[in-house]
C-alpha cells in the first residue's frame, strides 16, 4: 500500500511539473526531467498538504485523503489539458558518445541502485539523524493522535524540534494512508530523492551540453559513494540537494526561453520546498534570489529582470507560507541561533574557530563523494586539459548556479564560525554533508562550463572536412 501511495504522490508531482513545462507525450529528455523533478516535487506538495491538514483539522484521515485526492485530480487534469508550445527538449548536438562511456554510465547506475538497496537492507531505520530526528518526528505525527504537537517539545531539544517537516510529514502521511508503520516508507522516499537528483542532473546537462557531458556528470554523481549511502541512510541532506539542484536546473532551462515565466515560478516552488526540508534551505532561498538578480543584471536583458525574478518570488510564496506557519506557530527557537549576541561577537574574533572551520572545509572537500582519489583533484585535471568554455547562451545559467552555490557555502561557513559552542564537533559531524547538499548542483555548474572533449578520430574527421572545403574553393 505504501508503494501505491508514493506512486500517486509521484503522479501528482509529474502533473505539476508538466503543467509548468509541458512536453509532448513521447520520450525526450524534457519528459525525463518531468519524471525526475516530479518525484521530488510531488513529495514536497504532498507533505505540505499533510502538515496543513494536520494543523487545521487534526489527525483526520478523511480530511487528509480528501485534500490530497482533490489536489491530485486537479493537477492531473490540468497537466493533461495543457498544450506544449515548443518541441520537446532533447540531447544538445555534440561529439558522438563512445561505447565504453555508455557502458560505464550503465554500470554506475546499476551499481548505485544495488548499493542503495544494500545500504537500506543493512540499516532499515537509517543512521543517527534518521531515527533520532526525521523518523522520530514522523512517529510522533503518526502515533500521537491529538498530542502530535509534542513532537516540538523543548523537552526533546536534542532532536532539533525546530527542523522543517518535509521528510517526517511525507513518511507520516504514507503511514497514515497505508494504515501501517513500516521502514519501507522512509526507505522508498530516500531512494526516490537519491535517483531523482541523478535523473535531473543527467537530463539537464544532456539538454544543455550533450550526451557525453551528461553521461560524465551522471557517472560522477552515481559513483559518489557517500552521496548514495547518505541517501540510503535517510538523512535529509540528499532531499535538500535535490531541491537545490532542481530549482537551479529549471532556471537553466528557463534561460533558453526567457519569456516563459512558468519555469521561473516552478524554480521558485522547488526552491521553497528546500526551505521546507532543512533550515539550510532558507539560506539557499536567499542565495538563489540574490544570485539570479546578479546574473541577470550582468549577463541578460535588464529590462526583463524584474519579471523573471518576480516569477521566482511568486513560486516561493506557497512553500514559504507553510514554512512560516510551522516556524511561527509550532517550532521552538533554533538552538544554534538562540545564543546571546555577545557570544556571537566573541566567536567572530576567535582566530582558533576560523582555523577549525577552514581546516574542516578543506578536509571535507577532499573527501566529498567518497572517491578513492579526491574528486576535486580529478576535476581540476579535467579542467586543466579542456578548460572552461561557457557558451554565450549559458552565461546567465552558469553565473546563476555559481553565485548561488558560492553564497550558500559562504553562509554555511559563517554559521560555523559564529554560532555553535563546540565548533570542532559541529564541523566534524556535518561539514561533509553540507558539501553533499550542493554536490549535484556543483556538477551541473562544472559540466555547463567546461569544454566538451573531442575524440581524436572525430577531430581528424573535422580536419579532413575542412581540407576538402579548401580544395573545392581553390578549384
Amino acid at each position: 500500500m505504501t508503494a501505491v501511495v508514493l506512486a500517486l504522490v509521484w503522479l501528482m508531482g509529474i502533473a505539476a511539473v508538466r503543467l509548468m513545462m509541458p512536453a509532448p507525450l513521447r520520450w525526450s529528455l524534457q519528459n525525463a526531467i518531468i519524471l525526475s523533478a516530479g518525484a521530488g516535487l510531488g513529495i514536497g506538495i504532498a507533505s505540505s498538504l499533510y502538515f496543513v491538514v494536520l494543523a487545521l483539522a487534526g489527525p483526520n484521515l478523511v480530511a487528509l485523503a480528501s485534500v490530497e485526492g482533490a489536489v491530485l485530480v486537479v493537477l492531473v487534469a490540468a497537466g493533461l489539458i495543457v498544450k506544449p508550445r515548443l518541441d520537446p527538449l532533447d540531447f544538445a548536438s555534440g561529439p558522438a558518445t563512445p561505447g565504453y562511456l555508455t557502458v560505464l554510465f550503465a554500470a554506475a547506475a546499476v551499481i548505485a541502485v544495488i548499493a542503495a538497496i544494500g545500504a537500506y537492507s543493512l540499516k532499515p531505520h537509517g543512521e543517527w539523524d534518521a531515527w533520532s530526528i526525521w523518523n522520530l518526528r514522523a512517529r510522533f505525527l503518526f502515533r500521537a493522535g491529538e498530542f502530535w504537537k509534542d513532537a516540538f517539545s523543548s523537552q526533546i531539544a536534542w532532536s532539533h524540534p525546530d527542523y522543517p517537516l518535509l521528510v517526517p510529514a511525507i513518511v507520516a502521511m504514507c503511514w497514515t494512508l497505508a494504515g501501517a508503520e513500516t521502514t519501507v516508507a522512509p526507505g522508498i522516499v530516500a531512494f526516490i530523492f537519491t535517483f531523482a537528483a541523478a535523473g535531473t542532473l543527467i537530463a539537464t546537462v544532456g539538454i544543455l551540453r550533450g550526451k557525453m557531458q551528461s553521461y560524465l556528470a551522471g557517472i560522477l554523481l552515481l559513483g559518489s559513494t557517500s552521496f548514495i549511502v547518505i541517501g540510503a541512510d535517510q538523512y535529509a541532506d540528499v532531499p535538500l540537494s535535490f531541491f537545490i539542484l532542481g530549482s537551479l536546473a529549471v532556471l537553466c532551462l528557463e534561460d533558453r526561453n526567457p519569456g516563459d515565466l512558468r519555469l521561473s515560478m516552478l524554480a521558485g516552488l522547488i526552491a521553497g520546498l528546500a526551505a521546507w526540508t532543512k533550515n539550510e534551505g532558507l539560506l539557499f532561498v536567499a542565495a538563489l534570489v540574490v544570485a539570479r538578480l546578479v546574473a541577470l543584471f550582468f549577463y541578460a536583458d535588464r529590462s526583463a529582470m524584474g519579471r523573471r525574478v518576480g516569477g521566482i518570488v511568486a513560486g516561493l510564496i506557497s512553500p514559504l507560507a507553510v514554512v512560516a506557519f510551522f516556524k511561527l506557530r509550532f517550532a521552538p527557537p533554533n538552538d544554534l541561533l538562540s545564543g546571546p549576541g555577545k557570544q556571537v561577537m566573541a566567536h567572530l574574533f576567535d582566530f582558533g574557530r576560523w582555523v577549525t572551520v577552514i581546516e574542516g572545509f578543506l578536509i571535507a572537500l577532499l573527501r566529498v563523494g567518497g572517491f578513492l582519489i579526491p574528486i576535486v583533484l580529478l576535476l581540476a585535471l579535467y579542467w586543466y586539459l579542456l578548460r572552461f568554455k561557457v557558451e554565450p547562451g549559458l552565461r546567465v545559467s552558469v553565473a546563476t548556479v555559481g553565485f548561488a552555490l558560492a553564497l550558500m557555502l559562504a553562509g554555511d561557513f559563517s554559521v560555523y564560525v559564529l554560532f555553535p559552542n563546540d565548533v570542532a564537533w559541529q564541523v566534524n559531524t556535518s561539514v561533509e554533508r553540507i558539501l553533499l547538499q550542493v554536490w549535484p548542483a556543483a556538477l551541473l555548474a562544472f559540466f555547463l562550463a567546461v569544454n566538451v572533449p573531442q575524440l581524436v578520430g572525430e577531430t581528424q574527421v573535422v580536419h579532413k572536412g575542412k581540407a576538402k572545403e579548401r580544395v573545392k574553393r581553390q578549384k
